[in-house]
C-alpha cells in the first residue's frame, strides 16, 4: 500500500531548524557576534544527552531498553499522561517530542556559529578596477586598488 518513506523526527526537526533559522539569521547577522565554539557545544548538548541515553538504552536490545518504556518519567509523572505518551518513539509520544525538541537548538548553534565564518569566507573582496580610458587614443589602461 503505498511507498514506505523512512521518517526521523530527529533528522526532520535538525534540517528544518537549519532551514528556519538559516532564513532568520540573514537580516540580523549583523547584529549578532558570531557564536563561541563552547556556546555551539551549549546548543549540542541537549541533543548529545538524548542520543547518549538511547545508545545506552538500546544496549540492552531494541525496545527492551529504559527508553523505550520510560517508565523512569511515567514515576516523575505520577502516570498522569496517557500511556501512549510514555512507551515507544509514535509521533506524540515522549520519546518523538524529545527529538524534535532537541534538533531545535542544534539547528540554532549550527547556524549561529557557521553562517558568520561562511558569510565572511563568501563576501565581495574589497578590490575594484579602475578603467581609464584615454581620449586622444584607443588605449585603456587598468588600476587595482585596495
Amino acid at each position: 500500500m503505498g511507498w514506505k518513506v523512512a521518517w526521523s523526527d530527529r533528522m526532520v526537526s535538525m534540517f528544518t531548524s537549519l532551514w528556519l533559522f538559516g532564513l532568520l539569521w540573514w537580516p540580523v547577522r549583523h547584529k549578532l557576534k558570531p557564536l563561541p565554539w563552547w556556546g555551539l557545544g551549549l546548543f549540542l548538548l541537549p541533543m548529545a544527552v538524548d542520543g547518549t541515553s538511547h545508545f545506552f538504552s538500546d544496549l540492552a536490545g531494541i525496545g527492551q531498553g529504559f527508553r523505550d518504556g520510560n517508565l523512569w518519567l511515567a514515576v516523575l509523572t505520577h502516570h498522569i499522561l496517557p500511556a501512549s505518551f510514555y512507551s515507544g518513539d509514535a509521533w506524540g509520544s515522549f520519546n518523538s517530542l524529545m527529538r524534535l525538541l532537541t534538533g531545535i537548538p542544534f539547528g540554532l548553534g549550527i547556524v549561529w556559529y557557521t553562517y558568520p565564518y561562511v558569510d565572511k569566507a563568501f563576501a565581495p573582496q574589497d578590490q575594484s578596477i579602475i578603467v581609464e580610458a584615454d581620449s586622444n587614443s584607443t588605449n585603456m589602461s587598468e588600476k587595482y586598488t585596495e
